[in-house]
């Protein structure tokens, strides 16, 4: 069996797997910018319109945590039928977080950019390898 510090030190060069954490945040605010949701369709967007997934639980407590801080708010939403669900929206504080998430992304998709244009140069594009 490997020792969960050897494992966490081969893996510190790689990529993260799956979506980061703290990038959930600015997923569920940028969702909930347009439109109130609820959990559920919080969840089935992030996979139908975006293909990421995310477990139940974790998406669940980024909202607890998001509406703490402040940034989002809910109510209960009772239905004729079936169990009220918990209907999310977001803030005028998280409105101005969302414009900070947005300026962030920006300058990494900016660096992402840099990033791609220097491998490019130093590598065939990977379609002209897959295609040989």
């Amino acid at each position: 069996m490997i020792d969960a510090s050897v494992l966490a030190q081969r893996e510190s060069g790689l990529p993260p797997r799956g979506m980061p954490k703290n990038y959930l945040m600015a997923w569920l605010l940028v969702m909930l910018k347009d439109h109130n949701l609820h959990g559920y369709e919080i969840m089935k967007d992030l996979k139908a319109k975006f293909d990421l997934v995310t477990d139940p639980a974790t998406v669940y407590r980024a909202l607890r945590q998001l509406e703490r801080d402040g940034y989002i708010s809910s109510w209960w939403d009772p239905k004729e039928q079936g169990p009220a669900r918990r209907i999310y929206t977001i803030t005028d504080s998280g409105c101005t977080a969302l414009r900070q998430w947005n300026i962030a992304l920006e300058q990494y998709r900016l660096n992402l950019d840099q990033f791609f244009d220097l491998y490019a140069s130093k590598h065939e594009p990977l379609a002209e390898r897959t295609s040989a």
